[in-house]
This record gives C-alpha cells, sequence and structure tokens, in this order.
C-alpha cells in the first residue's frame, strides 16, 4: 500500500509518521527550526543541510569542562602533573580526536540545494556530481521518525525529518523502507518539530513565499557578529526575561558554548551558497507568467479542503 499523509506506524518505543504524500497540512506554524532554507523567492526555494551547531555545542561544552576540570585539580591540591595529566589525556587525547574530526567534517564542501519550484509544482535534485532530474511535487514523501529513549533521568525523545525523492527515472516510484532513493534528513526532534519544519516547504508550495521565514543563512548579515550577539540577548531578554537571558544566551552561550565563535566560522563557511548552474536547471528555475503554472491535483484539492475542516473543528 502507498503510504498517505496522516498515516502512522508504531511499535514498542518508535513511531512512524507520514506528512507526505499528500502535502496537507500539518496544523503546526512553518518554522524553520535547522536553518535548512538556503534561498528563498517567488519562483523556487532552495534547501540544504548544514547542521553542525549541535557538535559545536558538545565539543566545546567538553573541552570547557576539562579543561577547568585540569585547572581545579592542579590548583585545589596544588599538584600540576595531574592537572597537566587530565588535560594531556582528555583535553589532548579524547578532545583533540573528536576536534579533528568535527573540523574535517566541517571542511567538506556544501552539497547542491533542493529546489522546489512552487509554480512548475516539481523539486529538482542536484548531485554533488552535477547530474539531475525532477520529481513530481505531489511524489516527495515526508516521514517523521522518532524514538523513545529510557534511562535513570526518565523518558527522551528524539526525532528527525526525512524527505524521500524516487531516483531518476523512477519519478512515479513510490516509498517503501527497500526502495532506494534519494534522501535528506535533518533532526529537528520529530512530532510537531518535525511538521514545523516540513510546514516551510509545504506552505511554501501551497500557499505562498510570504509565509515562510527568510533564508537563515543571512539572518543578520547585516550586523557584525557582536551586534548581532547583542540583538539576540535583547531578544530572548524580551521573551524569557532578563535573568534567563543572562544565564543561558550570555553566560552559558558564550562562556560554555562559544557561540559567538561558532557564528563567525558559520559566516565564513556559508559565505557563498551553492547555486544549481546546468543550463535546463536555470531555465527550470525562470519565474512563469500565472497562466503558465501547474495546478492542483483534484485528489490533493480534495485532501486539503478535508484536512482544513478537521483542523477548523478542533480549533
Amino acid at each position: 500500500m502507498t503510504e498517505q499523509a496522516g498515516n502512522i506506524k508504531q511499535g514498542f518505543l518508535w513511531k512512524q509518521e507520514h506528512l507526505a504524500p499528500l502535502p496537507i497540512p500539518t496544523g503546526q506554524p512553518a518554522s524553520d527550526l535547522m536553518n535548512i532554507i538556503w534561498r528563498k523567492n517567488q519562483a523556487f526555494l532552495d534547501i540544504g543541510s548544514f547542521a553542525m551547531g549541535a557538535g559545536w555545542l558538545t565539543l566545546h561544552c567538553l573541552t570547557f569542562v576539562f579543561i577547568s576540570s585540569a585547572a581545579y585539580v592542579a590548583w585545589y591540591t596544588g599538584d600540576y602533573w595531574a592537572g597537566l595529566t587530565i588535560l594531556a589525556l582528555f583535553g589532548g587525547g579524547l578532545m583533540g580526536t573528536l576536534w579533528y574530526f568535527f573540523i574535517k567534517q566541517w571542511r567538506k564542501p556544501l552539497l547542491p540545494p533542493i529546489r522546489f519550484n512552487r509554480q512548475r509544482r516539481e523539486v529538482c535534485i542536484t548531485k554533488p556530481d552535477g547530474s539531475y532530474w525532477f520529481v513530481p511535487w505531489e511524489k516527495v514523501h515526508a516521514i517523521a521518525p522518532s524514538v523513545t529513549s529510557l534511562n535513570t533521568g526518565g523518558a527522551t525523545r528524539h526525532g528527525s525529518l526525512l524527505l524521500w525523492f524516487p531516483l531518476k527515472g523512477l519519478e512515479h516510484k513510490a516509498y517503501a523502507p527497500d526502495v532506494k532513493g534519494w534522501i535528506l534528513m535533518v533532526n529537528p526532534g520529530g512530532g510537531i518539530s518535525s511538521m514545523a519544519q516540513w510546514e516551510c516547504i509545504r506552505s511554501y508550495m501551497e500557499i505562498s513565499p510570504d509565509v515562510v521565514p527568510e533564508a537563515s543563512v543571512f539572518r543578520h548579515r547585516d550586523m557584525s557578529i557582536w551586534q548581532s550577539y547583542v540583538f539576540d540577548v535583547k531578544q530572548a531578554a524580551k521573551d524569557r526575561g532578563w535573568l534567563l537571558a543572562l544565564v543561558w544566551d550570555a553566560f552559558l552561550g558564550e562562556i560554555i558554548f562559544n557561540s559567538i565563535l561558532y557564528d563567525y566560522f558559520l559566516r565564513k563557511k556559508m559565505v557563498v551558497v551553492p547555486d544549481l548552474t546546468a543550463p535546463e536547471v536555470i531555465e527550470w528555475s525562470k519565474p512563469l507568467a500565472p497562466v503558465q503554472w501547474a495546478k492542483r491535483s483534484s485528489e490533493l484539492e480534495q485532501a486539503i479542503r478535508q484536512r482544513e475542516a478537521e483542523l477548523a473543528s478542533l480549533a
């Protein structure tokens, strides 16, 4: 059976929700939680994945902990060799290795974005070697798998948003776990978070570019890094109060996680966002006259009306 939006499979500590096809409303506001929007205009939306912030936060936090521990041991016990040993084993040996692999991954070239053309209602998939193909929008599969892990701290839920596209020559092939396809996966957390991230793409294609956030890679690019930092702290204070803003965004954000340095490196990495350069894709990406725009299928039109009625009844 072909999976459709609304289908749910679940087992012990796992769940898999299908959000598309058909791309019907999720009921969540469009939110680019994982900063996948790279380029947006009236004709197309480019999305890509360069989500290394969590890795940076984890590594920098652990590095801070080990350096602080080594300094504390050396100062409290007066045994400087013990402090240096901790620093060498954990700071240099363990963290040095982890930082090496992180930097190696960071230096890899950005992959070409996936382009959603709302006027043609098609998606262009481009491989790193430059080969490309087009997939009908209503054949895109969006899946939100999630798992629940149990530990001494209680239950923790982890999830992702998986976009599956049929391969070239198989554009009308239906999704199945054993069928190969082109996959983009991001990790907003599953459930509502995955719905909100998917809604960015769905709302762009089905409603309007105006209801979708601007490209995140250019956020605050008219500000210096320090101006952007001050702006974010003020915004956090406005949303959560000054106490939480100073503790979380100012102290933890900068001392423990060093988000300013991460922002600096991220700006250097994303200074040039990859574009699609194949002549046929450039022509395909050009705006069309409204009378030439592709229309929804009658099946999708009916499914959207039914879903909107369901959401209205819940309001």
